[in-house]
């Protein structure tokens, strides 16, 4: 059977007429020697359990007809490219030349002009005119789109000009209101817990004085005691504390997009060096809003903590000074 024009299901590359390919005796599927031996197993192995087999890819009709100035995605039977006007006419004939010439040299042929195929294209602003083979930092645009998931219009340039002019902040504004919840959600739980645990720690003092001042009659003897003879400290450090919480909250939104490219590249790269298939990227990425609800509570549990703890102490220097007569 000819695999010419398929996909490894491992490392997501079209086979050429020089791969080396090798073939499950189960379900058929198509793979590179190296990737089928570097993964230990048929990249389709639930097929053996269904009984089903490998079939190859119909050829489907053309959907677009990529603009050779700007790369925009435009209708297969439009004329003239519907972002900067280009007379698109003459570009079909010229790929055809293009086919013949490599196809006479047994170079593998894809035109950059014509229709892409439909996994590239099916959401035509999906890659924003940029090569989806293109490199940014140790993964590709595809590889980045697939990770990042939704938003890549927003990220996929962010990723380019870090890549190319490493780190510089820009602006995230969901990073300074709820950075907990940002990186929670893009699943970067080792900053959604220091900012939690940061947040929790600045927003403390803060906390005390809006008890002392509405709810007092809510709060033990000697806790209101305390609070009452260091009010004046209190309100101090609450507001260095919120002082500095701002800061933390700007550092977040200015360095927010580079830390959330670094862990794009660096979670990129282990899966790519783990051998898994190209399908494990997208699981990898993406949003969970659950977890954004899950450090939302983490984040209240620090706080109800951290005042438990207060009061604890507060309790201990209490009997103790009863005891000792301290």
């Amino acid at each position: 059977m000819d695999y010419l024009g398929e996909k490894c299901p491992i490392c997501n590359k079209v086979f050429t007429e020089d791969d080396d390919i090798v073939v499950c005796p189960d379900c058929g599927t198509p793979h590179h020697r190296e990737c089928y031996f570097a993964n230990g197993k048929c990249a389709h192995e639930e097929y053996h359990f269904i009984g089903r087999k490998w079939e190859k890819k119909t050829a489907e009709k053309p959907k677009y007809k990529i603009c050779p100035v700007c790369r925009f995605p435009n209708g297969s039977n439009d004329m003239s490219c519907q972002r900067c006007g280009t007379d698109l006419r003459s570009v079909g004939a010229a790929s055809e030349q293009e086919h013949m010439r490599n196809e006479s040299s047994g170079e593998q042929w894809k035109d950059p002009f014509a229709a892409a195929d439909n996994e590239e294209l099916i959401d035509p602003i999906k890659y924003l005119g940029y090569d989806p083979d293109d490199r940014i930092g140790d993964a590709t645009v595809r590889e980045a789109s697939d990770f990042v998931g939704p938003n890549t219009i927003y990220y996929l340039p962010k990723f380019k000009r870090l890549s190319e002019d490493g780190v510089r902040p820009s602006f995230n504004l969901l990073g300074f209101i709820f950075p907990s919840l940002y990186f929670a959600n893009r699943r970067m739980w080792l900053w959604a817990a220091i900012t939690v645990a940061i947040g929790a720690l600045l927003e403390f003092p803060s906390d005390l004085m809006v008890i002392l001042n509405d709810a007092p009659s809510d709060l033990p003897a000697e806790m209101l005691s305390f609070l009452s003879n260091h009010a004046r400290k209190i309100e101090l450090l609450a507001d260095i504390s919120v002082a500095l919480n701002i800061s933390a909250r700007a550092l977040c939104c200015f360095f927010s997009n580079w830390l959330y490219y670094r862990f794009t590249m660096r979670s990129i790269k282990k899966i790519k060096s783990q051998h898994r298939p190209a399908s494990h990227i997208k699981q990898a990425g993406g949003i969970r809003p659950l977890n954004a609800l899950l450090i939302m509570l983490i984040k209240y549990g620090a706080g109800l903590m951290l005042l438990a703890a207060l009061f604890f102490c507060v309790e201990f220097a209490f009997t103790f000074n009863e005891v000792y007569n301290v």
